[in-house]
C-alpha cells in the first residue's frame, strides 16, 4: 500500500472544532496556538525508556492516579487551539474521575518527556513554558544521552545526575541509573 501524505495549506489555523470534529489529519502531531508543530518520529531507545518509566510508575502509583503513556493529547487551549503531545501523563483519580475519550483537559500532576536527539533546545523551552502556563504540577524531562533528569516544579528547576536520587509525587523515588539500567537489559536482551 502506498503511503498518501495530506497536502495541507500554508499557514492553516487549526481550531477546537477541527479538533472536535476530526478534522485534522492523524500525521499532526501537536498544535501550537493553532499552527501544527511538525516533529520527527521518535527512536528505539525513546521507546524503551518511556516503556520503563512507565512501568516503574504504574506499579507505584497506579492505584491512586491515572497513568497515561503514548503521545497523550493534553488541550491546553481551545481558542486559539494548543495540543501537546506528552509521552507520559500522570493525573490523580481524585480529579479525573473517568478516562477522557479524546484529549486531557485539567493540567496533570506530572509530565514526563523523554527528551530525543531531533528535539530542539527551542522546542523543549517551548513545551515548558507551555505546560508552566497551564498549570502542570511537576515536570520531569529525561536525556537519556546525557543520563540526565531536568525536573521543573513551579518556579523551581532542579538538575539530577544518574546516581542522584530523584523525589516525584507522594514521595515516590527512584534513581535515573536503575531505570537505564532496565533499558540497557532489555535492549540487549538480558
Amino acid at each position: 500500500m502506498k503511503e498518501v501524505v495530506l497536502e495541507r495549506p500554508k499557514g492553516k489555523v487549526w481550531t477546537y472544532e477541527d479538533y472536535l470534529s476530526g478534522r485534522i489529519p492523524a500525521e499532526v502531531s501537536e498544535i501550537v496556538k493553532g499552527k501544527e508543530v511538525r516533529k520527527m518520529p521518535t527512536g528505539g531507545l525513546h521507546g524503551v525508556v518511556v516503556g520503563a518509566i512507565y512501568r516503574f510508575l504504574h506499579e507505584r502509583l497506579g492505584e491512586r492516579f491515572h497513568i497515561f503513556v503514548g503521545e497523550v493529547g493534553l488541550l491546553l487551549s481551545r481558542d486559539p487551539l494548543t495540543l501537546r503531545a506528552g509521552d507520559i501523563v500522570v493525573v490523580s483519580r481524585r480529579r479525573l474521575k473517568d478516562v477522557p475519550e479524546g484529549a486531557i483537559a485539567i493540567p496533570p500532576d506530572l509530565v514526563v518527556e523523554v527528551v530525543s536527539p531531533h528535539d530542539s533546545a527551542e522546542y523543549v523551552q517551548r513545551k515548558v513554558r507551555d505546560y508552566k502556563g497551564w498549570g502542570v504540577r511537576i515536570q520531569m524531562w529525561v536525556y537519556p544521552k546525557l543520563q540526565e533528569i531536568v525536573l521543573i516544579r513551579g518556579e523551581s528547576m532542579e538538575v539530577f545526575d544518574v546516581n542522584d536520587e530523584v523525589a516525584l509525587l507522594e514521595d515516590v523515588r527512584f534513581r535515573l541509573r536503575d531505570l537505564l539500567k532496565e533499558v540497557e537489559d532489555e535492549r540487549s536482551g538480558a
